[in-house]
């Protein structure tokens, strides 16, 4: 009879923790869900396909818990202080992980929601779709929204204000924030989800109630994609012009050298003669 109390006792305990932690998890994973899809899901899927950043599937398996939290929480920090992991991830990447300010609260909800997400149907699907629906881009359309000479759907302000981007004529644009040149060769297919959620924390100033539309994304996406193009065919055609100033140089030199040969042959015997 005591076994069989022991047991109802066991089973009793194991209910009542159940039904007290398990709404707490929940709720924990959901929180954890909202924060994810505001800050990360622009870098980042729940699967193992890479975007801007890695894909997290297993990231709890693959990396020490602790370890996460902390990069979670102060990547910028970790990268400074030479941390072996977060510098091999900035070499792979090229792109350092922002610093949201996260609580720990708030990271240690968003690795519960990562420990129980289904990957075949989340960020994965959500990407994959993103990228089918996303409407085709202009890259004049979207020189002229980073420029300012056509206004941004929602009010933000003009990409200009702050950026600069090669290929642009003048000044090439503010030097306020980051250089914009090659971040479509630094983002990738990435780049539309980045401009999606601009998950930096001086763009969600500025972006955070006033976001770009889907043609706005795609339109800018194409025009940084073929700035990149016009900026690496510069690089390779300006060897062109050098050379071709050298040459004329050359056959400047060469005549002149040639002229003056030419002159002094007929001065010799002019002067000859008068003498």
């Amino acid at each position: 009879m005591r076994m069989v109390a022991e047991g109802r006792r066991f089973i009793c305990v194991g209910l009542i923790t159940f039904l007290v932690y398990a709404p707490r998890a929940e709720a924990q994973s959901a929180a954890g869900q909202v924060t994810f899809e505001e800050k990360c899901v622009a870098c980042h899927t729940t699967g193992s396909d890479r975007l801007v950043g890695p894909g997290l599937a297993g990231v709890s398996e693959r990396r020490d818990h602790d370890w996460v939290i902390s990069f979670i929480t102060n990547p910028d920090g970790m990268i400074a202080g030479g941390d072996s992991i977060a510098t091999d991830l900035l070499a792979e990447y090229l792109v350092p992980m922002p610093n949201f300010g996260l609580t720990q609260a708030e990271a240690e909800a968003i690795l519960a929601y990562l420990e129980t997400a289904d990957s075949s149907t989340t960020a994965d699907a959500t990407a994959t779709a993103t990228a089918i629906q996303a409407p085709q881009g202009d890259p004049d359309a979207g020189r002229a929204l980073f420029t300012g000479a056509a206004r941004l759907e929602n009010g933000g302000a003009a990409c200009v204000s702050c950026h600069s981007v090669g290929g642009l004529d003048g000044a090439g644009g503010g030097t306020l924030a980051v250089d914009l040149s090659k971040v479509a060769t630094r983002y990738g297919d990435g780049l539309r989800s980045v401009l999606g959620a601009l998950p930096f924390p001086v763009m969600q100033s500025v972006f955070g109630d006033r976001p770009l539309t889907d043609q706005e994304m795609s339109d800018l996406a194409a025009f940084f994609g073929r700035a990149d193009q016009q900026a690496a065919a510069g690089v390779r055609f300006l060897t062109f012009p050098i050379t071709g100033l050298g040459g004329v140089v050359l056959v400047v030199l060469l005549f002149g050298l040639l002229g003056r040969r030419r002159l002094n042959g007929v001065r010799k015997p002019l002067i000859g003669g008068h003498r």
